[in-house]
């Protein structure tokens, strides 16, 4: 591991002349004193570019006649610590780039030696793009407890009252973790900050905290807040993209299917459909899914099954990495269990729970483990009830927290099943973790 050192101009000056075995007189020559050597040696007195100049003169020509050459130069010996410093974390904040690619350990690493050297050299903008490029590494390996705490570390160091491209781009990256991290209050406020605070914002960034604001109105059940904000931006985002045009379509009818106005969420769904890329495989998928949700309140059940079945088979065009995958495969098997199609509801709630693992997507997990509990009970299938209590012992021991939606859905199974040795496993559980 290299760690880089900062050297005050009088090591600096002292190591120069044992790496060339020279005397202070050495260098001193005829112009200056051997004192004024010594006392900038022990930090008694300041380097003048004067005095540096003639000490660079004296070991040139001493150097010469001994046929040696020199690394360094006036520049090296004038630099303070400070200069210094800059210039080790910019290597730092090259290194940390690079390893960014890497998943086996050495990006943290490399982070925690930067941070121990941010102990001493409190450098404000380069401590902003090392917690930045930190919140970039966890967000990108699904770590976003982390991801969010270095997101914020950087937002606390910025001049929060003046306009900044490095603010938004961190609000905006804020905004996308609170989002994951189930977070819609302060994702709300992150996003209010921006519209409300910079006048100036450009109209994307205007447009993306606008939806991601109305994203969290809508997980919060308030779909009025969500529409209007959602029709502020209709006319905004056609212009900057279609993909993002019918994002935000599909969310507007969300919004009228929950509000109860099924005919608008209908016929807009209809005009989604017939009207998108279905390339855009995200957008087109979300579009199916609502579609089946308007058919099932109109109780058009033969209509839903038949849009199901086309997204059972287009959900395998998704791309792999898309974080929204476990929440699209727990909306479909949401919807095959409404349709009573317990089989592909299970498979399609494991899917959605292995991606879930994956993303570290913790409060999904539980949504996931809670609907399968649903259909094991219905069942009377003690055993998979049994492996989903062990994924409850495994999310709650992480979380060092306990569900209690999960746990009273076990107690009562097996208060009705009369297994006491299981009562008293999720009672020492409990006992535990509480």
């Amino acid at each position: 591991m290299c760690v880089y050192e900062i050297l005050p101009t009088g090591v600096k000056l002292k190591k120069l002349r044992e790496k060339y075995k020279l005397n202070q007189d050495d260098l001193a020559g005829n112009e200056i004193t051997r004192n004024l050597i010594s006392q900038i040696e022990h930090g008694k007195a300041r380097l003048t570019r004067h005095a540096a100049e003639i000490m660079f003169k004296n070991l040139q020509g001493i150097c010469n006649n001994r046929d040696i050459e020199t690394d360094e130069d006036i520049e090296y010996l004038l630099e303070d610590e400070e200069s210094q410093a800059n210039k080790i974390l910019d290597r730092y904040i090259t290194e940390l780039k690079d390893l960014s690619v890497y998943k086996d350990g050495m990006f943290q690493n490399k982070l925690d030696e930067v941070e121990n050297f941010t102990v001493n050299w409190n450098i404000i903008d380069k401590k902003i793009i090392i917690f930045e490029l930190a919140g970039d590494y966890f967000f990108n390996t699904n770590d976003l407890h982390n991801s969010c705490m270095y997101y914020e570390k950087a937002k606390a160091l910025m001049d929060n009252t003046i306009y900044s491209d490095n603010l938004i781009s961190i609000l905006r990256k804020l905004s996308m973790v609170y989002f994951y991290m189930d977070k819609y209050d302060e994702n709300i406020k992150c996003c209010d900050f921006a519209i409300n605070n910079f006048k100036n914002i450009n109209e994307e960034y205007y447009c993306i905290f606008m939806y991601n604001s109305a994203l969290c109105y809508i997980k919060l059940k308030e779909y009025d807040k969500a529409l209007k904000r959602l029709e502020k931006i209709e006319k905004k985002v056609q212009r900057i993209g279609m993909d993002r045009y019918y994002a935000v379509m599909n969310q507007k009818v969300v919004c009228f299917g929950e509000l109860e106005r099924y005919a608008e969420s209908l016929d807009l769904n209809e005009r989604i459909i017939n009207n998108i890329n279905k390339d855009n495989c995200q957008s087109y998928l979300v579009a199916l899914i609502n579609s089946i949700y308007i058919h099932m309140e109109l109780n058009n059940k033969e209509k839903a099954k038949e849009v199901l079945n086309i997204v059972d088979e287009y959900i395998n065009n998704l791309n792999q990495n898309n974080k929204y995958l476990p929440n699209t495969y727990c909306e479909v098997g949401r919807m095959h269990s409404k349709l009573n199609e317990t089989k592909k509801a299970e498979k399609f709630y494991y899917i959605a729970l292995n991606y879930a693992k994956k993303f570290n997507r913790n409060s999904l997990i539980k949504d996931i483990l809670s609907d399968l509990i649903d259909i094991y009970i219905s069942l009377n299938d003690e055993k998979s009830i049994s492996k989903m209590k062990d994924e409850f012992f495994v999310i709650c021991g992480r979380e060092k927290k306990i569900s209690r939606n999960l746990e009273c859905k076990l107690i009562e199974f097996y208060l009705e099943a009369e297994d006491i040795q299981t009562l008293k496993e999720l009672y020492n559980f409990n006992k535990r973790i509480s």
